[in-house]
């Protein structure tokens, strides 16, 4: 059966003992995801913003029509 304190102790002995290293693996695994959430935010805020363009539009929009309907009366 896999020992989980074994390995928090063989993670922190490794931390402990070679410093640069164990950051440097954390980081080499976590950048892929880093990359991943880094494009997901970048598509969200183009998302946001062709929402927020959206809906100045409409109320441009909308506001032409009521203008005229103003006028046609």
């Amino acid at each position: 059966m896999f020992d989980w304190r074994e390995w928090l102790e063989y993670i922190l002995r490794w931390a402990a003992t070679s410093p640069w290293e164990f950051v440097f693996t954390i980081l080499l695994c976590l950048s892929p995801f880093f990359f991943i959430s880094a494009i997901l935010a970048w598509k969200l805020a183009q998302e946001i913003e062709a929402k927020e363009k959206e809906k100045k539009k409409k109320a441009k929009r909308e506001a032409a029509i009521k203008k005229k309907q103003q006028k046609a009366d």
